[in-house]
């Protein structure tokens, strides 16, 4: 795992220049096996309760998380470590980034859900929103990629749908109007940045690539690309989409002819081992709907 590997040395480097973060460094990074063991010993000290202690929540993450979910985290650690305006690192991200630390717990109390551990399933959100304030529905969908910036709180609604890649900043709403039932929050497609405190009502989609802006609010569907903000929410513009990623028609000469952004260059890096962990997750997902043999040609 060349992430895995990555994070290691920057917990060594810092390990040599700041002795005293050893014992962090040491229980939750050197002494674990993988990523997601030390996600696990992070995530469990830091949610803990009297009715539920440390021991037993890093066992629960570990026995939930499966290996399309250990993809998806490995893509929001990316997402933490590129898409933080500070000069951040993948050691700092798996740390500190409170919002990376959100996804995970949802990550889990999502599989509790569809495994019908409703009750602990609403624990884990009750847990996590009093922590982080990010108060996910554990039945919402969410791919990876996601940067979540959690310190004004965060909403995301039962039938909403997050696809990968998107950027979601404090005090963002992905709620209902109130007025429905069922199906009744916003399906956000790929790549969508959603700024502070933008919300999005109802079962709408916001196309891929899509902006809103700081403080709008959104009732309406955004086409693909396009920048929206205001009350209503309205088009002012549209972006440009390459294959490095969005761009920005105002953007200048030298933006446009960047080959690849920073979260595109560590996609390639690890690509290889993602798509080999992709196709294990198939595999996985195969022989739990009851496959035979002929799941490991897949």
């Amino acid at each position: 795992d060349p992430l895995w590997s990555q994070i290691r040395l920057e917990a060594q480097h810092v390990l040599s220049i700041e002795p005293d973060a050893g014992p962090q460094l040491y229980q939750h990074v050197l002494r674990q096996p993988s990523l997601l063991d030390a996600l696990a010993s992070i995530i469990s000290h830091k949610i803990e309760t009297e009715l539920v202690p440390a021991t037993a929540l890093h066992a629960l993450v570990l026995d939930q998380l499966r290996l399309s979910d250990d993809m998806k985290i490995h893509l929001d650690v990316v997402a933490s470590a590129n898409r933080n305006p500070s000069d951040s690192t993948a050691l700092n991200a798996l740390l500190f980034h409170q919002g990376l630390h959100a996804l995970v717990c949802y990550r889990v109390a999502h599989r509790l859900w569809l495994a019908g551990r409703t009750g602990l399933a609403y624990y884990m959100q009750s847990t996590v929103s009093s922590k982080f304030a990010a108060d996910i529905h554990p039945a919402a969908e969410i791919d990876g990629g996601i940067y979540l910036k959690v310190g004004g709180g965060v909403v995301i609604g039962e039938t909403a749908r997050v696809g990968r890649d998107v950027t979601i900043l404090q005090g963002v709403t992905l709620g209902g109007t109130g007025k429905e039932v069922g199906d009744r929050h916003p399906k956000v497609e790929e790549g969508v940045i959603l700024h502070s405190d933008a919300t999005v009502l109802g079962n709408l989609r916001i196309g891929k690539g899509a902006v809103v802006t700081a403080k709008s609010i959104v009732t309406k569907e955004v086409p693909p690309l396009a920048r929206v903000s205001g009350v209503p929410a309205t088009v002012k513009s549209y972006r440009e989409l390459k294959e490095a990623g969005y761009k920005d028609y105002d953007e200048d000469a030298k933006s446009r002819e960047e080959e690849c952004d920073l979260d595109c260059k560590m996609k390639k890096l690890h690509e290889g081992y993602l798509e080999d962990l992709d196709a294990l997750s198939d595999t996985e997902l195969c022989l739990d709907l009851g496959g035979d043999a002929n799941c490991w040609d897949i």
